[in-house]
């Protein structure tokens, strides 16, 4: 048994709020979006001084570390769940805002942050927070939801989020602060109908040859679209990780990190951006 999962063991999970990605009790979205970020994000990290804010469970950090980075500090604004990313998972997890990170100025060289400035009132402080900690060229890896998909008309609004943004305003955002912005993502919510992606979208199927063809292809050949995670994925989630940067981009992955191309447009539930210092 590896260190990390040794003392995954020795906690009681948090209990569920729906505020943070919790690995026993998410649902299956949530718990496979968060995986495939952190898995995403290991490519960033090996020999870095990394940054997670809004750290959470603490169980992305433990990913990082593992990954190879040489560092691995934790932010979240809760101490009980700093104590908990602690205790469970051996890593350093330090209370503070995101609008006020408890660091030096350019004391890491990675910064990932998974769905916290939707979090934050004030946005473009996070954004000038985390350029602050960053040394020159270091690197932020972030990620939101799409405000056209995520929050579009008739679908119910997240009561923990302060702010959204569409694509235009969160390359925009970006780009005020940071040079090479490179946008991905994830979770399709449309796509082509002459690309593979459009078997990788998860809203209901309507009429149509393509449509029908989606959820049998999901069950044979991306099962996790489909079935809830087990007992053990939930268990051995830093471990999920850690083999999902490993696996090749199955185009039925909804879940995977992918870069956005012009020529097959998606329109996806969230945006991930890799993002340098200037």
């Amino acid at each position: 048994m590896n260190a990390v999962t040794a003392v995954a063991h020795r906690t009681a999970p948090l209990e569920p709020t729906g505020e943070r990605m919790v690995p026993e009790s998410a649902d299956r979205f949530t718990f496979w979006e968060h995986v495939y970020r952190y898995a995403f994000a290991c490519r960033f990290v090996g020999g870095k001084r990394v940054l997670d804010i809004a750290c959470g469970e603490g169980y992305g950090a433990a990913a990082l570390l593992k990954a190879g980075a040489a560092s691995v500090i934790g932010v979240d604004i809760s101490e009980d769940v700093c104590m908990h990313a602690r205790d469970r998972y051996g890593i350093d997890a330090r209370q503070g805002s995101a609008e006020n990170i408890p660091l030096a100025d350019g004391s890491v060289e990675t910064v990932v942050s998974f769905e916290t400035i939707e979090h934050v009132p004030d946005p473009a402080r996070f954004l000038d927070e985390c350029a602050r900690v960053l040394v020159s060229g270091g690197q932020l890896i972030v990620s939101t939801p799409n405000r056209d998909v995520y929050s579009r008309p008739g679908r119910p609004q997240n009561p923990y989020h302060c702010s959204e943004m569409t694509q235009s305003q969160f390359v925009s955002a970006l780009r005020r602060r940071f040079r090479a912005v490179q946008l991905h993502t994830q979770r399709p919510h449309s796509a082509p109908n002459w690309s593979l992606r459009s078997l990788a979208l998860d809203a209901p199927p309507n009429t149509g040859g393509r449509a029908r063809l989606r959820r049998p292809a999901q069950f044979r050949f991306f099962p996790r679209a489909v079935y809830d995670p087990t007992p053990e994925e939930r268990v051995s989630v830093v471990e999920e990780i850690l083999a999902a940067r490993q696996i090749w981009a199955n185009p039925l992955n909804g879940f995977a990190v992918r870069p956005v191309r012009w020529w097959a447009p998606e329109s996806p539930t969230y945006f991930i951006a890799a993002a340098r210092r200037v």
